[in-house]
């Protein structure tokens, strides 16, 4: 005996089977979907929101930062001015001729007898008058000035005279005194050593 199946089962119910069974497998493949599309939504919602956190706390440290730096301002102008008057001394203390050694100069040239009233200095340049005993105190005073051997001066000054010229020389009879007017020339870079 040959075995077939009979199907009772009418073609209508099996169509509205399948047409169940398609729907079901759509519907569970739509849920999935679904599902996956939420927790990829999901997933971007969470990192769009920690995204978000993390660029607020950024220009929160940003504005700090920039306050901080803003009030740092006043001390890089500080700096800056500190820096400029720090050169400007230093160049100052470096080229300015140091005058005190020009008058300790024209001080150990001075022969006993004369005495220097008054000086006046210009750059280069010194007037100096005062009294004197004598006529040979004044051209003592005025050799000790060009003598480029005298002895009792300092060493690295000895060639700062360059020139002296007497200008005036005139005796004041009431007090027996000669009274003098010398122009000395100098080399003012000597007194920046």
């Amino acid at each position: 005996m040959v075995s077939s199946d009979i199907n009772l089962i009418p073609q209508e119910e099996i169509i509205v089977q399948k047409k169940t069974k398609a729907v079901k497998a759509s519907t569970y493949v739509a849920l999935g979907a679904l599902v996956l599309s939420a927790l990829v939504s999901l997933y971007l919602f969470l990192a769009a929101k920690s995204i978000k956190t993390q660029i607020a706390q950024i220009d929160v440290d940003i504005n700090s930062l920039r306050s901080q730096i803003s009030n740092l301002s006043q001390v890089e102008i500080s700096a800056r001015n500190l820096d400029k008057k720090f050169n400007i001394l230093q160049t100052l203390f470096k080229e300015r001729p140091r005058y005190s050694l020009l008058l300790e100069e024209i001080k150990n040239r001075n022969p006993e007898g004369l005495l220097v009233e008054s000086m006046d200095v210009k750059s280069g340049q010194a007037t100096l008058s005062g009294v004197a005993g004598d006529y040979i105190a004044i051209a003592s005073f005025i050799n000790n000035l060009v003598d480029k051997n005298f002895e009792g001066g300092n060493p690295p000054l000895k060639d700062v005279f360059t020139s002296v010229t007497l200008n005036s020389v005139n005796l004041e009879k009431s007090t027996n005194q000669v009274k003098f007017f010398i122009v000395v020339n100098f080399d003012e870079g000597k007194l920046k050593q």
